[in-house]
């Protein structure tokens, strides 16, 4: 496990690393733009595939970097946002521990299993980074009861798990194709 770390930490400091990072953060943000409404639509919740661009950070170059993106990624998020909304940062640290969570799960992964990495990384990320970090930080920002959050998000969530599975198990299939991946292991 270390060993990961300390070999994707490696990714940082070589040009072609730092390029990818800037390069999956800019795909953060264009793929920020997008957002999709998920029904019940009270509390304005929606589908991004932001995830997309940390995930394939978390294959390509390991759990340092797809968090830095993750985090970065919010925050440059949040300066490019045009609905408005406060920033807030325990939204930033949900991002990077998303980062770190794909990066365990994803990062030098052999093929033969990637579908079930794929989905126990969603799944774990759904259920503690989404139902309970996500939904903790919005009963703070909004000084409401966590209960008033936790069953849209459930709904959310739910609608979200298969989607997520699909994009990042179909973008791992295309990254293997490039071969990048073999570069950075």
């Amino acid at each position: 496990m270390l060993k990961k770390f300390k070999m994707s930490a490696k990714n940082l400091t070589t040009t072609r690393g730092i390029v990818l990072s800037a390069m999956f953060l800019a795909i953060f943000a264009v793929l920020g733009i997008f957002k999709i409404p998920i029904p019940p639509a009270a509390l304005q919740n929606r589908l991004t595939l932001t995830f997309a661009a940390t995930a394939a950070a978390a294959m390509v170059l390991g759990p340092v970097p797809a968090m830095i993106v993750g985090g970065c990624g919010d925050i440059l998020g949040y300066m490019l946002n045009q609905g408005g909304g406060a920033y807030f940062p325990g939204f930033t640290i949900s991002a990077m521990l998303a980062g770190l969570l794909y990066g365990i799960f994803l990062y030098q992964r052999d093929k033969k299993h990637m579908l079930w990495w794929t989905m126990l990384a969603v799944f774990v990320i759904t259920l503690f980074v989404n139902m309970v970090l996500n939904t903790f930080w919005l009963s703070v920002m909004y000084a409401k009861a966590y209960s008033f959050f936790a069953i849209e998000r459930i709904i959310k969530n739910i609608i979200a798990y298969p989607i997520h599975v699909i994009v990042i198990f179909a973008l791992y299939m295309l990254i293997e194709k490039t071969g990048i991946r073999k570069k950075y292991q």
